[in-house]
């Protein structure tokens, strides 16, 4: 039934169900009295054969089902998120701009991944809504490493916690948990590698804000990311893709891949 009536507009549905039950439309709906109160013929055609046979309050409870699943198809839209120069007309939302608006609205958690993060006007709203909300905050850290550097892992590791907290999470009241992928933090011998070896880098860009609300894109977590680069990103509202990205995650975690840091 939902299919057959994709065609029908949330608008025409929802006046059909204030007609009905305002009792301005009679049950079972007939074509002619629907097409006298405006409905176009071919809709009306429509709604009367596939919802002609339901009285009043079966048609009410279908009328209100289809609604709800109009409007949360229209929640769970997806919205491009973009960085820098656009042309005249676009639709896309400012990366910035979503970014702040959900971190400063969270109410039970976040989870952020990001490969840099040197800009700390961004992580003030997350940290001034820790100090008033109880938030459950998770964030993932990319360690920089390469063949010239000569530091072993841990102090790979432990200058970019060093580097972190000096420069972007400044505050020493409260903090998030950290964890980074230990493959980052230097060589990783592999004899199946063509190298030998390699290194890896953590490059997700990814915030899950409530365990619904998600942002992936290719913008760092800078100002140049977020103000100036061309960036491109999707912005969700789905509990379901939500636990699947947080899925995702939690498993690294819980098996190890990832591991807490700065505690």
């Amino acid at each position: 039934m939902t299919d057959t009536l994709t065609g029908v507009s949330r608008a025409s549905l929802a006046h059909l169900r204030d007609w009905v039950a305002q009792g301005k439309l009679s049950t079972p709906l007939a074509r002619l009295e629907l097409q006298a109160r405006g409905v176009e013929a071919e809709t009306a055609r429509l709604l009367a054969r596939v919802l002609g046979e339901l009285s009043r309050e079966p048609l009410l409870a279908v009328l209100d089902t289809l609604i709800g699943e109009r409007d949360r198809a229209e929640r769970e839209r997806p919205r491009l998120l973009w960085t820098g120069p656009e042309a005249p007309g676009s639709a896309a939302l400012d990366t910035r701009v979503q970014l702040l608006e959900l971190i400063s609205g969270a109410r039970e958690s976040v989870f952020w991944a990001g490969y840099r993060f040197t800009d700390k006007s961004l992580l003030a709203p997350l940290y001034e809504r820790m100090c008033t909300t109880k938030l459950d905050v998770t964030m993932v850290l990319e360690v920089r490493s390469d063949s010239k550097d000569r530091r072993s892992r841990e102090q790979r590791i432990d200058a970019t916690l060093e580097q972190f907290r000096a420069e972007v999470w400044t505050w020493t009241d409260i903090a998030p948990a950290l964890y980074i992928d230990p493959r980052t933090a230097g060589w990783n011998p592999d004899p199946e590698h063509h190298n030998g070896g390699f290194y890896a880098q953590m490059h997700a860009k990814t915030v899950v804000i409530d365990a619904e609300h998600c942002i992936v894109g290719s913008a760092n977590f800078t100002n140049a990311g977020t103000t100036r680069n061309i960036e491109a990103g999707v912005l969700l509202r789905s509990r379901d893709f939500a636990r699947t990205l947080l899925g995702q995650w939690r498993g690294l975690i819980a098996n190890g891949l990832l591991r807490r840091v700065g505690e």
